[in-house]
């Protein structure tokens, strides 16, 4: 595999083929991601630093005495108005997870066929034609086999972490502390199962993008595409592997030079909201009160700031995931020679449905 051609190459396609950043942008924008964050946890202990476990018993005694003090306190009305506020919540939740688990694999699906088609003839698919690409049974497939491959692998982690635990449990079911051996052994089955969890995340990160290319590209199932993808990944291992270490590079390039335009982002984004929130203030001010007057200055402020840092990353971001699928399809094309010419976008342009299903299995 020649993977400086392969890089050059996605690079020449992210620029001269525009059409792909549309979808690398919903990609990005329905990639996990797009919602990384960090949590910073810590323990306080007492003034002699030792550690109190609270068993669930007595937080389900203090979880039921509050909730019987919001019951007293709540009148009817409000109990209904906040049912009603709770279901319409779940609702739009469950339907932003339906848009947005078929934004992903529809994208992911449209940017592989476009560009393995420009590589192939080199015709530039139209917007509308990229959408066709994407919405077909091929996007289904890739759904199921995230499905297949990552809910096993989940349902198993559960189990070990709920293992890990178990010392710990135990003995706050039987009301005692928990021991010192317990506390060691749960912490030490934690981190275990933390480093597996991520060996296996980079195993599954290496063969899921050979993978998909296997079931867009030559149209198999679910499970035909993740038995092919395996072999092929093992076939052709040291060049997937050196192929991941160089996006897994280009990456951390692509964070470090990100941190001066997250700067000058914030800057703008701080100064921008400020003047809007300010000049709303004084006008809502003016025409309503004070109180009104910081709550919308507060609310335009930010909207503006919000945009200012979020729409220049997202589009940053649109492109490197544009980058990286490209990559990954030419490399793929790399590891099939013989098919190389074969491979065209295939007319399949179906709805999503009960033929997409049985199709799929």
């Amino acid at each position: 595999m020649d993977h400086m051609r392969i890089l050059k190459q996605a690079w020449k396609i992210l620029w001269s083929y525009r059409t792909l950043w549309v979808f690398g942008i919903i990609l990005a924008l329905t990639s996990p991601s797009a919602f990384w964050g960090s949590n910073n946890r810590g323990f306080s202990g007492e003034s002699n630093n030792s550690f109190r476990f609270t068993p669930p018993r007595e937080i389900a005694r203090e979880l039921e005495k509050l909730f019987q003090t919001l019951d007293q306190a709540i009148s009817a009305d409000i109990k209904q108005a906040l049912i009603v506020m709770a279901i319409a919540l779940v609702c739009i939740t469950l339907l932003m997870i339906v848009l947005y688990t078929i934004g992903r694999f529809f994208s992911m699906t449209a940017l592989i066929r476009m560009v393995n088609g420009y590589e192939g003839s080199g015709e530039k698919a139209s917007w509308k034609q990229g959408v066709r690409y994407g919405w077909s049974r091929a996007a289904w497939r890739l759904f199921l086999i995230n499905l297949v491959i990552y809910l096993p692998v989940l349902l198993v982690f559960i189990l070990l972490f709920g293992c890990a635990a178990l010392p710990v449990l135990l003995g706050s079911m039987g009301r005692v502390e928990p021991t010192l051996a317990g506390m060691i052994a749960t912490i030490g089955m934690t981190f275990l199962f933390i480093f597996l969890a991520i060996l296996v995340g980079v195993t599954l990160s290496l063969v899921l993008e050979i993978m998909r290319c296997v079931c867009v590209l030559e149209n198999r199932g679910v499970i035909d595409s993740i038995r092919h993808g395996w072999h092929l990944v093992r076939t052709h291992l040291k060049d997937v592997v050196l192929m991941w270490l160089i996006l897994i590079g280009i990456r951390i390039g692509y964070f470090i030079a990100l941190i001066p335009v997250v700067l000058l982002l914030l800057g703008i984004g701080l100064l921008a909201g400020g003047v809007v929130g300010a000049s709303t203030y004084f006008l809502v001010g003016a025409l309503v009160s004070t109180g009104a007057g910081w709550v919308a200055a507060a609310v335009v402020g930010g909207l503006v700031f919000i945009l200012i840092l979020a729409v220049p990353l997202l589009f940053l971001d649109g492109l490197r995931t544009t980058y990286f699928s490209s990559a990954w399809t030419l490399a793929y094309r790399e590891l099939r020679p013989a098919e190389r010419e074969a491979l065209r976008p295939v007319p399949e342009f179906g709805t999503l449905g009960t033929a997409a299903v049985q199709s799929a299995t």
